[in-house]
């Protein structure tokens, strides 16, 4: 007998759903069995001018729904930001969003950095997620730390 889930998971499943809103995009890859992310592939090809944020954003041509208690956020890929000074800008994925994925690169260079479709642009990282909401008070308590900045 075979269960479908369609559009609901179950409350143990924890992988990520994803949509292909394109044929030739990508599913986010894990580059090893431990990886906290998994990769994101540039669906288009991209030029990201030197010391630029890419007004346009890269997209990837897919869609997600975390799992349950959970969002997705975009994280910069190391070797980008160590070899190119390649930077993520933005990054929270709220679990009610359906659009697609895209991610916000910003060149901190003095050379233009192209990028190719199915590049390896970003990581997206699962991360458990507190839903609470903010009230008012009179006064904080005191630490240690206080009012020092950064």
């Amino acid at each position: 007998m075979k269960v479908e889930f369609g559009a609901t998971q179950s409350k143990k499943d924890q992988r990520i759903q994803v949509r292909l809103l394109d044929p030739q995009a990508r599913i986010p890859t894990r580059g090893s069995a431990k990886a906290a992310g998994h990769d994101l592939y540039a669906n288009e090809e991209r030029t990201i001018p030197a010391r630029e944020q890419d007004a346009s954003v890269v997209p990837t041509g897919i869609s997600i729904t975390p799992p349950k208690g959970t969002y997705g956020r975009i994280a910069l890929r190391s070797g980008m930001a160590v070899k190119h000074q390649i930077a993520v800008n933005a990054g929270v994925i709220d679990s009610d969003y359906t659009g697609e994925i895209k991610v916000v690169l910003a060149n901190m260079s003095d050379q233009d950095y192209q990028i190719q479709k199915g590049d390896r642009i970003a990581q997206l990282i699962k991360e458990k997620i507190v839903e609470s909401d903010c009230y008012q008070v009179p006064k904080l308590g005191k630490t240690d730390r206080g009012q020092q900045g950064f």
